[in-house]
């Protein structure tokens, strides 16, 4: 296998010296209908009262090679966003909305059925238990549909699985977080499939993981409406998120995930398959070191690529497509784990835009604009991979 590095186009950068968590951060790919790829970063503090605010984006028309601004529609949202393809001619988009506000809605919150240290003290609470109001806040979700009928974008709504649902919020916050659908929607035998960690459920037996975790969402209906299907992940024990999944098809047909295991410790990220189409998961195993937010993408060729990073930002690729054995790791910023948040976020994203060729999404924290002052930037690189 013969791995090359594109060199890094800069897309966007902060203000000199921008140290704001959540500030040119997070960066999104996906392709719009015209065959345009879309890039999308965060802007804002990382906080929930910034999701659902219209976020900056780029447009490339060159694979990558040159950006220009993009203004919608459909109208990119904060913190991440993502433009899917689904079928008969559609795309799809179930950006993030301002969340429910219980205080300013007069909502009287339940007692929590769980209670996690994550980041802060996370709760989570049961749909059932609150009135019928906020339950279809989380079972009726707002989306925008490409109609190629027409050439233009339409407002509809996405019914999500109503059963053992778990409203969650964190301790001094009112908001209460529901799905959107941060990454692409993956087409496969005919049907719609996603990776969910936040929208929450819970386990079927009726355990609460207090942590979170991830659940496979599968439509048969082209994305009018998703049910779950399976739990991907989750983590009885209450110590590891198995969240920031990250969806793919093998080389073989099977199913593969790779998920972030860590909160405010430095953990191996995850990986797990199916071989029934998502039904039942294999026990998570370790992948790596570390790594938040992974891309996954299998090339036309066959082979797997990876990319992860907190420290830095790194690429793996599996040549037997299906991530059982993986290269050394590719260094796209050397990270240091001592100072793991002062290199780049570590929030990746993969496109391709060849069976041996994709586009890589990330930021640097310690890029030098002419004059030689730090900025965070966004960047995009192409990356080759020839068996």
């Amino acid at each position: 296998m013969k791995v090359s590095l594109g060199d890094p186009v800069v897309v966007a950068v902060s203000k000199v010296n921008e140290r704001v968590w959540g500030v040119h951060q997070f960066p999104a790919l996906s392709r719009l209908p015209d065959g345009r790829i879309l890039l999308m970063w965060h802007d804002a503090p990382d906080a929930d009262y910034a999701h659902g605010s219209p976020g900056p984006a780029v447009v490339s028309a060159d694979q990558g090679v040159s950006w220009q601004p993009f203004s919608g529609p459909p109208v990119p949202a904060r913190p991440h966003f993502s433009v899917s393809e689904v079928f008969d001619g559609e795309y799809l988009v179930v950006p993030s909305r301002h969340y429910l506000n219980v205080k300013d809605a007069g909502v009287a919150m339940p007692e929590p059925r769980s209670l996690a240290d994550c980041y802060g003290k996370l709760m989570h609470y049961r749909l059932e238990d609150f009135p019928q109001s906020v339950q279809d806040y989380f079972t009726h979700l707002e989306c925008s549909r490409y109609l190629p009928r027409d050439g233009a974008w339409h407002e509809q709504t996405v019914v999500y699985e109503h059963r053992n649902v778990l409203a969650w919020k964190r301790e001094g916050s009112d908001f209460l977080c529901r799905t959107y659908f941060e990454r692409p929607l993956l087409k496969y035998n005919g049907q719609l499939l996603y990776a969910d960690y936040r929208g929450r459920f819970a386990l079927d037996d009726g355990f609460v993981p207090a942590k979170g975790s991830t659940t496979l969402m599968v439509s048969s209906d082209n994305a009018h409406s998703f049910q779950r299907r399976a739990t991907i992940a989750a983590d009885r024990s209450g110590k590891d998120l198995f969240g920031e999944p990250v969806l793919a098809p093998t080389a073989d047909g099977r199913l593969v995930c790779v998920l972030r295991r860590a909160d405010q410790d430095q953990k191996p990220m995850a990986i797990n398959w199916s071989d029934d189409g998502g039904r039942t998961w294999t026990a998570p195993r370790d992948l790596c070191e570390f790594g938040v937010f992974p891309g996954l993408q299998l090339l036309g060729n066959g082979v797997l690529a990876l990319s992860y990073g907190r420290p830095g930002v790194w690429m793996r690729f599996a040549v037997d497509g299906a991530g059982l054995e993986w290269s050394d790791p590719l260094a796209i910023i050397p990270g240091d784990p001592a100072v793991k948040y002062d290199h780049s976020c570590g929030y990746t994203s993969l496109l391709p835009i060849s069976d041996d060729e994709l586009l890589l999404a990330y930021s640097d924290f310690q890029h030098r604009d002419v004059e030689g002052n730090t900025r965070k930037a966004i960047l995009a690189r192409r990356v080759r991979v020839r068996r």
